[in-house]
């Protein structure tokens, strides 16, 4: 937790004896600065935001009302208190300041101790509410964690291809300026979960496009549905879950009401990764990546000719297998290596199958290296189970 002594308070008061008592009042326990309009106040906190605001109303050219509209409206300043400190004392006053976003209202004149009393108070609320920000997000971090894990041991080779789709994703969210891509990011990392209902040996043949048994086809079919009930529980991945769902067919109806934010995100996002995906299976299939990506254009409406183009100059720019060279001892730059265990490290992408020494499949290719598969290889090359030294790519 942020110790207040720490904290920042911005003094905003086009009159210079109120911003001198407030500066004396708080000066000696915390950082104050000082704008004396509201044109100055919006530059500071653009370019060092507080963590406490105190604001007067009435200032000449832009009042303390727009200047609080305008921070509520900004999502990086939205979150820091803004106190009034004011003159106008009728109650229709301290409603609008409210309605603004205020989070307090003191009038004038000010008694120390009592902006002292409340500047601390919400001080103390704005750091118990970061620090249940960031337990949130570690906790949905660790659950999130645990369902990659789950699926990499459960089912390998859908495994790898969430893997592979999420370098896909990323590729393209790097050319986009998608506000929430998080999300989308975790769409296409989540993507396949719902393959632990589905044996490794049908996947393995519906992504090779040989024949399985229409139970087989069934069962495969519905995991981006699986993923999507599992996923939607999760507080705060709705639109991933949504992403999910629509994998396979884009117009997939699961009775989400959001924004129109939201919906757009969702809209791009599975956009995304179904032409990750496409890709992906027609790599599987045994076609080279300009032919992938010669049938993809062919039947590109559903993605947009935007994405492709900016797809393909993805795609473009990446290795292919046969244009590097396996050398024997690792180095700094990218490329294919044969590497122990012990020379592993997170990033990297296993590019042959491993199978141990009684030749039972242990790691799929194209399965990029986490902890789990580190401490797995590891422990297996430990106990003899399997050969060294693996073939991998170095990003």
């Amino acid at each position: 937790m942020k110790e207040l002594s720490e904290c920042t308070v911005l003094v905003v008061d086009d009159t210079e004896a109120n911003v001198d008592i407030l500066v004396d009042t708080l000066g000696e326990l915390y950082e104050v600065s000082v704008a004396m309009d509201g044109q100055g106040a919006l530059e500071i906190v653009a370019e060092d935001p507080p963590d406490l605001i105190l604001l007067d109303v009435m200032m000449p050219g832009m009042d303390g009302y727009e200047v609080c509209e305008r921070l509520k409206a900004n999502k990086k300043t939205r979150g820091i208190p803004v106190i009034f400190v004011t003159a106008k004392v009728e109650v229709a006053d301290e409603i609008r300041g409210f309605k603004c976003g205020a989070v307090d209202y003191i009038t004038k004149p000010i008694s120390p101790p009592v902006v002292k009393a409340r500047v601390e108070t919400h001080l103390k609320l704005r750091n118990a509410e970061r620090d249940l920000k960031k337990m949130v997000e570690k906790t949905l971090s660790g659950a999130i964690g645990v369902l990659v894990d789950i699926l990499s041991v459960a089912n390998p080779t859908a495994f790898s291809r969430a893997s592979r789709l999420k370098r896909h994703v990323d590729g393209m969210l790097a050319n986009t300026d998608l506000k929430g891509f998080w999300q989308i990011r975790l769409g296409a990392m989540l993507s396949q979960i719902g393959c632990i209902t589905v044996s490794p040996e049908t996947i393995e043949r519906i992504y090779r496009g040989q024949e399985v048994s229409p139970e087989e086809r069934e069962t495969y079919n519905r995991h981006p549905q699986v993923g999507y009930e599992m996923i939607r529980k999760i507080p705060n991945l709705k639109e991933a879950a949504e992403i999910i769902a629509r994998q396979q067919v884009l117009e997939t109806d699961t009775g989400f009401e959001g924004s129109e934010g939201a919906r757009n995100l969702i809209r791009v996002g599975s956009r995304m990764l179904k032409l990750a995906l496409d890709y992906d299976q027609l790599i599987f299939s045994g076609k080279t990546p300009s032919a992938a990506m010669a049938t993809l254009k062919s039947n590109g409406e559903d993605y947009g000719s935007k994405l492709l183009e900016t797809f393909s100059r993805i795609v473009g720019s990446q290795y292919t297998r046969e244009d590097v060279p396996v050398e024997k001892e690792p180095a700094q730059k990218g490329g294919i290596r044969e590497l122990r265990s012990g020379e592993l490290a997170p990033g990297m992408i296993i590019t042959k199958d491993i199978f141990t020494k009684k030749g039972v499949l242990l790691i799929k290719e194209n399965t990029e290296v986490n902890l789990l598969v580190y401490e797995t290889l590891h422990n297996f090359s430990k106990t003899g189970f399997v050969e060294e030294p693996f073939q991998v790519f170095i990003p």
